[in-house]
């Protein structure tokens, strides 16, 4: 007698003591409730994954939940993001964008994100047989697959968020990429609304006078530039400054004048320094120079350069007549490996109030003149 082909609705016989066979109705609706419980399992994820991003307070807390919290979260073996920043308006808002590597990219031509995607970008997912795999995630290893997320705001290609995947044979439903599709938006609106919130409190930390830091945003430059010397063991120096017997001056010409003094000597103080440096005003006529990876010989050079250029810069008044200043300055140096610190905000004070003892001591002695002094406490 033939043997009868297997039918897993249809089986022949039963086997004692097993369980009674699925009808293909019951196992119908099996296949719906694992369906159902995995759409809810996904629907919790990214739910969690929306909390975390919607929470974050500005564009580095963001940063930190897209290329650290959410590849963890979902068990993705890589992710890289690529925005739009043609006019360097991002990289001039974000606090460490060197810390993420080439996993963070700040393209100045939209084209490279445009060519990732159709005429109406959608979250694609893409393998090894597709060309471009050979643009993305160039520097991740064991990367069979990947997910590709077009970051979108009022139909325009702002950036391109992509996740990559250990499993050759990972595939996703319908149901899943549009999971996929909203955490996209939800990234986009992310990125929109920390941009504007941190455009709006850059304002803040603008002098409106000399339209450089005030020390709000100085406080700010110092506290990212002591976390980046101390990860790369680099040097950062602070710099004060006094314009020497403002007070008489301001008596003698009043506001206008001395306001307009202080203006002019910041613009020619800023042209003395390297793009990496900042300048910013604290109060009245005390300005501040931040100098990253700048150790104390280098330091004093540019503090002298400063000194001189000022004691033979001539401001005009505006009225035929000159204005002749000179600027008293104090400076400290902190290295990372000789004295090692953790409180970091305890560090910025250290070091200011160390330069601000300089700058008194410069003043004493006549002004006109640069003085260093040296952080003597081995902070832990």
């Amino acid at each position: 007698m033939a043997e009868q082909p297997f039918d897993e609705y249809h089986p022949m016989e039963e086997i004692e003591g097993a369980p009674p066979a699925e009808t293909p109705e019951e196992i119908r609706q099996r296949h719906l409730r694992e369906t159902l419980s995995l759409n809810k399992y996904l629907y919790r994820q990214t739910q969690q994954m929306e909390y975390m991003l919607l929470g974050a307070a500005d564009l580095q807390a963001l940063l930190e939940v897209l290329l650290v919290n959410l590849p963890r979260h979902f068990g993705f073996a890589a992710a890289e993001l690529w925005l739009y920043d043609p006019e360097q308006v991002l990289a001039g808002l974000m606090a460490d964008p060197e810390r993420y590597g080439p996993a963070l990219q700040l393209h100045k031509d939209v084209f490279a994100m445009q060519e990732l995607y159709d005429l109406e970008p959608a979250v694609e997912l893409i393998d090894a047989a597709d060309t471009r795999m050979f643009e993305i995630l160039k520097s991740s290893r064991g990367v069979e697959q990947a997910l590709l997320i077009p970051l979108q705001d009022g139909g325009r290609v702002i950036g391109s968020f992509h996740c990559g995947i250990g499993e050759p044979s990972f595939a996703l439903d319908e149901a899943e990429l549009d999971h996929v599709a909203h955490l996209g938006s939800v990234v986009s609106l992310c990125f929109r609304n920390a941009v504007s919130r941190q455009q709006i409190s850059r304002l803040t930390m603008i002098d409106p006078l000399t339209q450089i830091s005030n020390l709000r945003g100085f406080q700010k430059d110092i506290a990212r530039e002591l976390a980046r010397a101390r990860r790369a063991d680099q040097p950062v120096s602070v710099l004060l400054l006094d314009i020497d017997e403002y007070d008489d001056l301001y008596q003698s010409y009043g506001e206008v004048t001395g306001q307009f003094l202080i203006k002019k000597i910041s613009e020619r103080i800023s042209s003395d320094l390297r793009t990496s440096d900042y300048l910013a005003r604290l109060d009245g006529a005390r300005l501040a120079v931040l100098v990253p990876g700048s150790g104390e010989v280098l330091t004093s050079e540019i503090a002298e350069r400063i000194r001189s250029d000022i004691e033979h810069f001539a401001v005009d008044d505006g009225r035929g007549a000159n204005l002749q200043v000179t600027v008293s300055i104090g400076y400290a140096t902190w290295e990372p490996q000789q004295f090692p610190a953790i409180d970091m905000g305890q560090l910025a004070r250290q070091i200011e109030n160390t330069a601000t003892k300089a700058l008194e001591s410069a003043r004493k002695m006549g002004g006109n003149r640069c003085q260093v002094n040296r952080l003597t406490t081995l902070m832990v």
